[in-house]
């Protein structure tokens, strides 16, 4: 059974990627932990109205608790709620660490910070569960029948793929973009075996060379877009985390300007 948590925070019912995070949760057989943080600011904490608002908060939070079970049921899965006061990121990323899978709502049409300086997409930086971030502009479901993988041989390529595996199983079509660049024999240690690992566990994946030296997450994304993929799968700020947000670069790019699912790791 898998173990997802759904990072709920403020959503109402109708927000598009919670009955699609339910429905995935019902395929796969998946306990499903409805999660919502509130945030606490250290330095604020001193100030009186700011402890009342937060104390507010958490108890508005935990009245949602039979709002969400009442979801969870009509779905048909097995759940809970749970409610953690603290730091967003460590708290969340913290939280997560026993998931096999955080969901989160990407917000791509109007993004409160710049890819990677805010609070959600700064959890990637944290030593969190992989995360299935769904764009607030996505109107498909979550049932990753089409499946793209962005692959360059590194350790966090080999753990998203790893980390999409369930989901690999049920899909209808599997592609890997492979952009990997052999290292010297005798120098560096070759890539993970990707191609005969998906074939042990019976994935028949369509494999295409890819080579963007440029914009490579403007070429990723017109890859999906041609495949028609509902979900992408890639490692996480490949290069150095601080050139990538300095410099730009696949992961950041693809934060900022994502039109489906992305399943990522770091």
């Amino acid at each position: 059974m898998l173990d997802m948590v759904v990072n709920v925070g403020k959503a109402r019912a109708d927000s598009p990627f919670i009955p699609g995070a339910l429905e995935l949760a019902r395929r796969e057989r998946a306990f499903v932990t409805g999660l919502q943080v509130v945030a606490v600011y250290p330095s604020l904490l001193g100030q009186a109205e700011v402890a009342a608002l937060i104390a507010a908060e958490e108890r508005d939070a935990r009245m949602r608790q039979e709002w969400w079970l009442e979801l969870c049921r009509k779905a048909g899965v097995e759940g809970a709620w749970e409610v953690l006061r603290g730091i967003y990121v460590t708290s969340l990323a913290k939280r997560s660490q026993l998931a096999d899978l955080l969901v989160c709502e990407l917000p791509v049409r109007a993004p409160e910070a710049p890819a990677g300086f805010d609070e959600l997409t700064r959890v990637l930086f944290a030593d969190t569960s992989p995360m299935l971030l769904v764009p607030d502009t996505w109107t498909g479901t979550l049932s990753a029948q089409r499946v793209l993988i962005a692959w360059n041989g590194s350790g966090e390529a080999a753990r998203a793929a790893k980390a999409a595996l369930p989901l690999l199983e049920h899909a209808t079509a599997v592609r890997v973009l492979d952009g990997t660049r052999v290292a010297l024999p005798g120098i560096g240690p070759p890539p993970p075996p990707l191609r005969e690992w998906l074939e042990r566990h019976g994935i028949r994946a369509q494999w295409q060379h890819f080579e963007a030296e440029r914009d490579t997450g403007r070429a990723l994304l017109a890859e999906a877009r041609g495949m028609q993929a509902d979900l992408l799968v890639m490692g996480a700020w490949g290069r150095s985390r601080m050139s990538e947000l300095i410099l730009g670069g696949a992961t950041r790019w693809m934060l900022d300007h994502a039109s489906l699912p992305l399943l990522l790791t770091h």
